[in-house]
């Protein structure tokens, strides 16, 4: 780690914005640029950088224009240019190195030899320093274009309250990849009996490649035509629109999809006090098969502020209690109805059957797999939410709670009981059920005492769910089955410690087909009592609780200072750890065993018995202890975590100070930092990254805001 990567590294960020206009026009045009740097080492001896660094350049402008003083149109234009740098590595870029830092022993060879060739051996024959800094380089790129016009007519003139909006887009984005990648072979170095050198050359060198890629192509054309109306008539309130979109979206060299939606809306209330509003949606999707690509989604709600009732006027420290109720019924199948799936297509499978007195031997054609289902349509969901606002002592405390349970049904679901006779898979149909259902809570206090302001804001929220149905094999117990349990509930045999004795493995029910069970290795839960360890003894080992999530907001501001922190975190989360180089260590790796870390110290021997936490080392990897491929709640860990995700520190400088001495500008300085403190419950592995991803960095910041 330490030869191939740094401990920090450097970001830098420059953003200009421009504002001005008149009551005719107005503008605002912003130019950002954000620059990278990477961590790997990068002694800069190519002349180009194959460090993992990133570069993205942004301009953004919109403009107003009162056309009439009824007509008002509204344009904007973006454009972006991101340009990533990483080292070749193997040729997967910096995945790839990352993931052989965390496997590679740290004595697997020398990094460079005495003769100042790479060093490796013939397990390893691409030295992991070679990889950061002579492999070459991958030019990641991408080009986001979106330009938009939004036009709005006032008919106020002909129907009091009266509107038209228009709205278009276009957006391009292409993503490409140019490669130039190489490799240089290594040498395993030795001395013979008599003290002489040996190099041994493994790996093969491979000069420079120059391939372009065409990663991904995205474009998307929108249009929306709306008509409004908004009138006040005394204390009643009335608001509807009617609307209709639709998109052109190509992406690659698919056909293109057009989602396309008419939707109504209607709200009322009467003096801000009683509220009435409801939706209607026709929504359309051209990869469902015809008379099956129309939705109907619809929804309602109610809302009472009961603090404007006459009853009320004479609590003066309320100021509002509102009470609200919605619910709708909404459809999803944009992301789940794949690729035209309800249309059965073919392939020449090669087969054929000899006939006649020719043995005449014609192709053959199967049906593509899984079957085509002609019955594919929305999934959707009844959602219930139930709320309420408060506010007391002159907005100072505000209070928003709500209750959601949402029952999903049609959701795309492979048959547990189809048995492939034909030889192919059979496709989703919707027959499934779910339920997710919580609550959510914020509070915040906001005052000043003088010219000290300050605020604590603190969320809170909770889910759950339940499958409802799912159309399952029978099983011969009741536990065995997923139907009622938690979405995402991870399965997995009952972990009872570890096997003390050889006769305690003897006279206790164990996996079939290990030989070589040994003291130190997970004793498992017999489930059933039939003297075995097999597949009917999984049961659900995690993800029963609810998962709750939580945040802290707090700041202050007192004459041109501020502060501002975040807290984060999650507790009733589950996590199943898997990643054995970490967890067992040793794992065969060609002909000799990888990484092991500090962890393995705690495994279990006949003087650690007591205090183990960690089965016996097995080198290689041992499937009993992991549980035979069925998890083990052994392997389970607490996700829950806390987190000091953003702190911020800034000065601006006073008013009178900037108008005397800089002509006016202002200026402010800030230190801000990211991720400074976690607490989590295991402390093995980050709880939001894993190590072979890119790491979450701390992050300290500072810079300047000129305002001219």
């Amino acid at each position: 780690y330490d030869e191939t990567m740094n401990n920090s590294s450097t970001i830098q960020s420059y953003n200009l914005n421009a504002t001005g206009g008149n009551k005719f026009a107005q503008y605002f045009v912003s130019v950002g640029y954000v620059g990278e740097n990477g961590l790997f080492k990068n002694p800069g001896g190519d002349v180009h950088s194959t460090n993992l660094t990133f570069d993205r350049y942004m301009i953004n402008s919109k403009v107003n224009i009162n056309i009439t003083e009824d007509f008002i149109a509204k344009i904007s234009l973006m454009g972006r240019v991101e340009e990533g740098t990483q080292p070749g590595g193997d040729g997967g870029g910096y995945t790839n190195i990352l993931n052989s830092i965390y496997t590679t022993p740290n004595n697997a060879y020398p990094v460079v030899n005495p003769d100042g060739t790479w060093g490796g051996s013939q397990t390893f024959s691409n030295n992991l320093l070679s990889q950061v800094i002579n492999s070459g380089y991958i030019i990641d790129g991408a080009r986001d274009v979106l330009g938009s016009i939004n036009l709005k007519y006032d008919f106020d003139k002909v129907v009091k309250g009266l509107s038209a909006r228009l709205i278009g887009s276009v957006t391009s984005q292409s993503r490409s990849a140019t490669s130039r990648t190489k490799r240089s072979e290594v040498f395993d170095y030795t001395l013979d009996k008599e003290g002489n050198e040996i190099y041994a050359r493994y790996g093969e060198p491979k000069p420079q490649s120059n391939n372009f890629v065409a990663v991904s192509n995205y474009q998307q054309m929108y249009g929306q035509l709306a008509i409004d109306y908004e009138r006040q008539f005394g204390a009643h309130s009335l608001k509807a629109s009617l609307m209709g979109d639709t998109k052109t979206v190509i992406t690659n060299w698919d056909l293109p999809e057009y989602p396309s939606n008419v939707i109504a809306d209607v709200a009322y209330n009467y003096a801000g006090k009683y509220f009435a509003q409801a939706a209607l949606s026709e929504s359309f999707y051209n990869r469902y098969a015809p008379g099956r690509r129309w939705g109907t989604f619809y929804a309602f709600g109610l809302g009472w502020d009961i603090s404007k009732e006459n009853f009320m006027k004479d609590v003066d420290w309320m100021n509002q209690l509102k009470l609200r109720a919605v619910f709708g019924r909404t459809g999803n199948g944009i992301s789940n109805s794949g690729y035209y799936t309800y249309y059965q297509t073919y392939s020449n499978s090669g087969d054929s059957y000899s006939y006649g007195t020719n043995f005449s031997s014609p192709g053959s054609f199967t049906e593509r797999s899984p079957l085509a289902n002609p019955y594919l349509t929305w999934e959707k969901g009844d959602k219930l939410n139930i709320g309420m606002d408060l506010m007391l002592f002159d907005n100072r405390l505000r209070v928003a709670a709500d209750y959601y349970n949402d029952k999903y049904f049609d959701l795309l679901q492979g048959r547990g009981k189809s048995i492939e006779l034909i030889g192919q898979n059979y496709p989703s149909e919707n027959i499934g059920k779910a339920r997710w259902f919580g609550g959510e809570l914020a509070i915040t206090y906001q005052d000043h005492v003088g010219s000290f302001n300050y605020h604590v804001s603190a969320n809170w929220s909770c889910e759950q769910s339940k499958l409802l149905f799912k159309d399952e094999q029978k099983v011969p117990y009741d536990y065995l089955r997923e139907t009622g349990n938690p979405i995402g509930a991870i399965w997995g045999l009952e972990a009872e410690g570890f096997f003390t004795s050889l006769e305690e493995i003897k006279e206790s029910p164990v996996i079939a087909g290990f030989d070589n069970i040994q003291p130190g290795d997970i004793k498992y839960k017999d489930q059933n009592g039939d003297k075995v360890i097999n597949e009917f003894d999984k049961v659900v080992i995690g993800g029963k609780k609810p998962i709750s999530y939580f945040g802290i907001d707090l700041g202050f501001e007192w004459r041109g200072l501020e502060f501002s922190m975040f807290w984060q975190g999650v507790y009733n989360k589950d996590v199943m750890m898997t990643d054995w180089t970490l967890m067992e260590g040793f794992q065969q790796n060609g002909q000799v065993y990888g990484q092991t870390y500090e962890n393995m110290l705690n495994r279990w021997t006949p003087e650690t018995a007591a205090t183990a936490t960690f089965p016996r080392l097995s080198a290689g990897g041992n499937n009993y202890n992991r549980g035979n491929g069925w998890n083990s709640s052994f392997w389970l860990r607490s996700g829950n975590y806390f987190r000091l995700k953003n702190i911020s520190l800034g000065y601006t400088l006073p008013e009178s100070f900037c108008r005397n001495f800089l002509g006016g500008t202002r200026v402010k300085v800030f230190v801000n930092g990211q991720n400074l403190f976690t607490k989590a419950a295991c402390e093995l592995v980050d709880p939001e990254v894993r190590f072979s991803n890119y790491p979450l960095q701390r992050c300290i910041s500072t810079g300047i805001n000129v305002k001219f």
